[in-house]
């Protein structure tokens, strides 16, 4: 997996913050679930950053995910 791949989002990572600040994590992901996105980004430690904002509707709205949680979208 490699930045500007297609994936799509295939499970939830357990332990997310839920309500924390005012954003609930796991309701962001469960929207997210199923759909679409262009990687755009890596951190440190391998997790891919997605930008979700056509999905939530939040204007620059990003979640990282493990490789586990993703499939390579057909192109």
């Amino acid at each position: 997996m490699k930045i500007g791949d297609r994936v799509r989002l295939t499970g939830i990572p357990p332990g997310l913050p839920t309500g924390d600040a005012g954003v609930d994590t796991v309701a962001t992901f469960r929207k997210c679930l199923g759909h679409v996105f262009t990687v755009v980004g890596f951190n440190e430690i391998g997790s891919a950053e997605l930008q979700v904002e056509a999905v939530t509707g939040s204007i620059g709205e990003t979640i990282w995910v493990e490789s586990e949680f993703l499939e390579l979208a057909a192109r």
